[in-house]
Parts: C-alpha cells; sequence; structure tokens
C-alpha cells in the first residue's frame, strides 16, 4: 500500500511538473531580450527576436529590423525592406522611424528620391520634438516652393497613425 501511495505521489508530482515546469522554462524571448542581444553584437539572436514582433506590427521590432537591414546587420543589407519597415513603424507615429525614413527620402535610399516627402517625415518628427528632424526639416524648408509646404503642412494636420 505504501508502495503504491508513494508511485502515485511520484506520477502527480510528474504530472503537475509537466503542466507549470514549461510555462517558467520555456519562457519567450522579448524585445528586451533581442536588445540585449543586440547591443552585445548578437545580430543573429535579435533578429530572430524581431522578425515575428516586426510581423506582429510592434514598432519598436519594426525600427530595429529596419535598421538592421538599413546596416545589414545579420541580414544582407536592403534599403528597400528597411524603408518599408520604417513606414510601417512611421505610420504608427514612431518618431524614430519617421525620421529615418525622411533621411531616406531625402537620400533617395529604398525609395524614390523626394525632398518634399522627407520634409513631410521630418516635420511629423518635429512635431515629437526631434530636434534632428528640425534641423533637417528647416533645410528642406529653405528649398522647396511655398505652395509645396504649405501643402504638406496641411498633410501633417491631417495626420492620423495608425493604431
Amino acid at each position: 500500500m505504501i508502495k503504491r501511495t508513494i508511485s502515485l505521489i511520484t506520477t502527480l508530482t510528474l504530472a503537475i511538473g509537466a503542466l507549470i515546469l514549461p510555462g517558467c522554462c520555456n519562457k519567450q524571448a522579448t524585445l528586451k531580450d533581442a536588445s540585449k542581444a543586440y547591443k552585445s553584437g548578437d545580430y543573429k539572436t535579435a533578429a530572430e527576436i524581431f522578425i515575428p514582433e516586426a510581423r506582429k506590427g510592434n514598432p519598436e521590432a519594426l525600427v530595429n529590423l529596419a535598421f538592421m537591414y538599413y546596416c545589414g546587420l545579420h541580414v544582407e543589407r536592403n534599403y528597400l525592406k528597411a524603408s518599408d519597415y520604417y513606414l510601417e513603424a512611421a505610420k504608427k507615429n514612431n518618431v524614430t522611424a519617421q525620421f529615418s525614413l525622411g533621411t531616406m527620402y531625402e537620400n533617395g535610399e529604398g525609395v524614390t528620391k523626394s525632398l518634399s516627402e522627407a520634409y513631410f517625415w521630418y516635420l511629423l518628427a518635429e512635431k515629437q520634438n526631434d530636434s534632428d528632424a528640425r534641423k533637417l526639416r528647416r533645410e528642406a524648408e529653405q528649398v522647396l516652393d511655398a505652395s509645396t509646404v504649405k501643402e504638406i503642412r496641411r498633410r501633417v494636420e491631417q495626420w492620423n497613425p495608425v493604431k
């Protein structure tokens, strides 16, 4: 009887452990884990975490993955992919993505070169207190004609970020 009770207790303990332990030991990697990996130069691990999060539309993951494509960190350098990821994050009102997209438009990297589009993204980033965007927006404004500036300012006033 004692042997049978011990066997039953052992079986129950193992069954409960099988239910509880996967939740604590197989924890899913977080963006914090990705950032740590990125900062330590482990771009492979960072990308493995950022990619599924980017697919879910997470702006932080989108921006980091965009930067990895822009620089060619563990992924092949691809300005088109970088601009696509930046655009998705910029539409969600991510200031880093807006500024970066502005520079890509200004330089024609992954997108058709367009100072007016650069101005649009700089202006949005500036509204979120990005001082670098303010500087580049002012420089662009010196080159663009008044009617273009007015039209872009109207677009910015009507801006509705994606949730």
